[in-house]
């Protein structure tokens, strides 16, 4: 297989909720998409999950399209690729650029491979816990609700207990704790059956000053950036849950191998996602059927009002339904 071009489109939409985290507060989700195109006119589109700033990750809208352009032009313009262990190879040429790599990685996925039909359980995920939230998740009974932190944290927590579906409950910090909180996590643990926060400290030492019985278990995520550096830290903190993100990692290559190396030492997986629309979605619900507890997965509609994919991944009594993600061209606007 060969490829001919590469094309770049931005897609917009507004948020049916504002997000509000401990890191940033945003009313619409902005995206980069990278169309493929072969020598016979295929094309396979990568969404990615960069932001417009660098206030979550160094990658950028701006840094992915340039790394992804120069790849193209250098590494794959015109040259014979046989299959999808071929493309890993020219896919390692942007390794250091992990959300770029992550987007060509999923259009390629597609070049070689035949996307399937699926279903998983449902992982909400709540910022800022809402009466109209609430209502969407009452309605929608999730699995899982993953809570962002907020100074309503304890009251939300027992708002989402009267949840009639019952769903198992995960805390998120962004990194945005530090030692005066130790004492509300410990309030937490004492009230709460929670299955995990993730990354609650911006430096995993912290985690050395509080017996680790006395908070709720402790998930990497923020720093899950590669198997080797994820392995150092299970070792060195006692961590035995990790939120496995693909464009963190480099692409669903890189995340079907860490999911293997980390269920074989018995380290729980959960597979994260960044307020994905459909394409993205349709990847990281793929993945999730893998992991060890719900992950980050919404249903169409959930987030958005609007996507550029045809409708996809419905919910139906507690599991979202997927086929193969098709795409709206008209819905896109070049970048």
């Amino acid at each position: 297989m060969r490829f001919k071009t590469i094309n770049f489109y931005i897609f917009e939409a507004p948020f049916k909720n504002p997000i509000k985290t401990p890191k940033v507060e945003m009313d619409t989700r902005k995206v980069l998409i990278a169309e493929l195109i072969d020598q016979e006119g295929c094309s396979y589109f990568g969404e990615c999950n960069a932001f417009e700033t660098d206030w979550y990750d160094k990658e950028t809208i701006t840094s992915v399209h340039n790394a992804l352009k120069s790849w193209f032009d250098e590494e794959v313009l015109g040259k014979d690729i046989d299959d999808f262990n071929a493309a890993q190879t020219i896919l390692d040429k942007i390794s250091t650029q992990p959300a770029a790599r992550s987007t060509a990685a999923m259009a390629l996925y597609q070049a070689f491979y035949n996307l399937e039909s699926f279903s998983v359980e449902y992982g909400a995920t709540a910022s800022g816990l809402s009466d109209k939230q609430f209502e969407v998740l009452q309605k929608t009974e999730p699995k899982r609700v993953k809570l962002k932190w907020s100074d309503n944290v304890v009251d939300d927590l027992k708002k989402l207990q009267r949840l009639q579906s019952s769903p198992l409950l995960a805390l998120d910090a962004n990194e945005s704790l530090d030692q005066d909180d130790i004492s509300i996590l410990q309030g937490i643990k004492s009230s709460f059956d929670i299955i995990y926060i993730e990354e609650p400290f911006r430096h995993l030492n912290s985690l050395k000053h509080v017996e680790k019985e006395t908070i709720p278990p402790v998930a990497l995520d923020e720093k899950a950036v590669d198997i080797a550096s994820i392995l150092r830290y299970i070792e060195a903190y006692n961590v035995d849950i990790v939120i496995l993100k693909p464009f963190r990692l480099g692409g669903i290559d890189r995340m079907l191998e860490a999911i293997k190396i980390l269920q074989q030492r018995s380290i729980k997986v959960v597979i994260g996602g960044m307020y994905e629309y459909g394409l993205s979605r349709y990847f990281t619900a793929y993945l999730s059927r893998l992991g060890d507890y719900p992950g980050d997965i919404t249903p169409y509609g959930y987030y958005f009002a609007e996507e550029f994919t045809e409708k996809n991944g419905i919910l139906n009594k507690g599991h979202i339904e997927f086929v193969p993600p098709v795409i709206n061209k008209n819905q896109l606007k070049r970048y």
